[in-house]
């Protein structure tokens, strides 16, 4: 299997989880609709046309370092609605975060892809408008597909699913695995847009995971990572 592989690397950036308000958490990681946002923005895309891409490609992503996280503060005003005054809104925030990325689709798309992760047409954000990254190392690499218990990547997690953990390289920080939920597609006809489709995922950074079912993974040679494309 043919996929484009890159890494994100930016100074500070944030993947808010939509169940948080007020106090914003974030995602270790960025989720495939945050990806599909990313590329849609370098590629000069259309929402709609994000829409689509969101639905030609498959991603896989692994957490190669996060230096911390730290808690972001501001205040805003209030609708009469609410009250009027002021308000606090706080934002978890990733500092230093460095994330492999790959993507697979059929050969077009993929094309695409890679010619705009190499000449973006926009500045490269990923999370907030304002949260740029740095794209490196672009490639398109053969992946071979295999079915196995081993994953390195961020993976779906299934009910009455097991697995055990052990450290991976030389990351000076680690997180240890949490289980998330994340959003895979909406109606588009809604507004504000509403989730049609989600999965539940395991995400952490610096861990190497044994599963208690096999997984449809892809191997990526050059790093020996086993990755799940979602």
């Amino acid at each position: 299997m043919k996929a484009v592989r890159f890494i994100a690397e930016g100074l500070i950036n944030s993947f808010r989880m939509p169940q948080t308000s007020v106090f914003q958490l974030t995602y270790l990681a960025p989720t495939k609709t945050q990806i599909a946002g990313f590329l849609a923005n370098i590629m000069g895309k259309t929402e709609e046309e994000y829409y689509q891409l969101l639905d030609d490609i498959k991603v896989g992503i692994v957490p190669l370092y996060i230096e911390s996280i730290f808690n972001d503060a501001w205040t805003f005003k209030k609708w009469k609605s609410s009250g009027a005054g002021r308000d606090i809104l706080q934002r978890e925030k990733i500092y230093r975060g460095k994330f492999l990325i790959y993507i697979s689709a059929d050969e077009p798309v993929l094309e695409d892809i890679l010619k705009f992760l190499r000449y973006p047409s926009r500045i490269p954000s990923l999370g907030m408008d304002d949260e740029l990254v740095l794209i490196r190392d672009v490639k398109k690499i053969e992946m071979e597909s295999k079915d196995d218990s081993v994953v390195h990547s961020v993976f779906t997690y299934n009910e009455g699913m097991e697995y055990k953990y052990r450290p991976k390289g030389d990351n000076s920080l680690l997180f240890p695995p949490r289980l998330i939920t994340v959003n895979l597609k909406f109606d588009r006809k809604a507004i504000p847009r509403k989730p049609t489709d989600f999965v539940q995922v395991v995400e952490s950074l610096g861990f190497e995971f044994d599963v208690s079912e096999d997984k449809r993974v892809h191997i990526d040679r050059e790093y020996e990572y086993s990755v799940e494309l979602i």
